[in-house]
């Protein structure tokens, strides 16, 4: 019986520490351009667009909906294989307009993870697949150029989508397409092109190039 009670009671610790709530330390920018400080809470990819759990310095707990928030960032620390040490990496989401909601007859003004920032940037949307118990969540890519509207990149239409946004550096839109630049690369070749911009930008700008 004493066994029984103890394998209970670990089950029972080991389901609500599986379960328990992971929350980093961030920030809320709410519409009137306040910014303010706490921790805030994950929810799931889909929830994390819909709201923000949140908890204030003095303790003082609020759900806000998307449509009160302009973006909101919080720190995770990961661990990198090749340096041997914990690096703190800021995660922000900022309220854009998508496609399809993140749950069924939900908004789609929403609060989307900016993976990139720079002349080009790049958000990651989630999307509920309640009827799909494989695939949960529906993984949408998004680019931006210059504030201009959300691009949905696929693996169809990615090389012509790109090729137009960094038709400037024409050196790496050849190369989108080949080995080492396909779909699955997309994420190196904004980042090779913002990069390149942040050197040549303003030269190009004035005309210099």
């Amino acid at each position: 019986m004493k066994n029984l009670l103890t394998t209970i009671l670990l089950t029972v610790l080991f389901a609500v520490t599986s379960n328990a709530a992971k929350v980093y330390q961030g920030y809320v920018v709410l519409n009137n351009d306040e910014k303010v400080e706490g921790t805030i809470q994950m929810l799931s990819p889909t929830l994390n667009e819909i709201k923000v759990k949140f908890t204030s310095k003095d303790g003082k707990k609020i759900t806000y909906k998307a449509k009160q928030v302009q973006e909101y960032s919080f720190q995770v620390e990961k661990w990198n294989n090749k340096t041997r040490v914990y690096e703190v990496k800021n995660i922000t989401y900022t309220r854009q307009n998508v496609n399809r909601s993140p749950i069924a007859f939900g908004p789609t003004n929403v609060l989307v993870e900016r993976q990139l920032k720079g002349s080009i940037n790049m958000y990651n949307h989630f999307i509920e697949m309640n009827n799909n118990v494989r695939q949960p969540f529906l993984h949408v890519l998004y680019v931006e150029k210059s504030k201009d509207e959300l691009v949905e990149v696929t693996k169809s239409n990615y090389k012509v989508t790109l090729k137009g946004m960094i038709a400037d550096y024409p050196e790496l839109s050849a190369k989108i397409g080949t080995k080492g630049y396909g779909f699955k690369y997309v994420t190196k070749i904004i980042t090779s092109y913002n990069e390149w911009m942040l050197d040549n930008g303003e030269e190009i700008v004035l005309g210099m190039r």
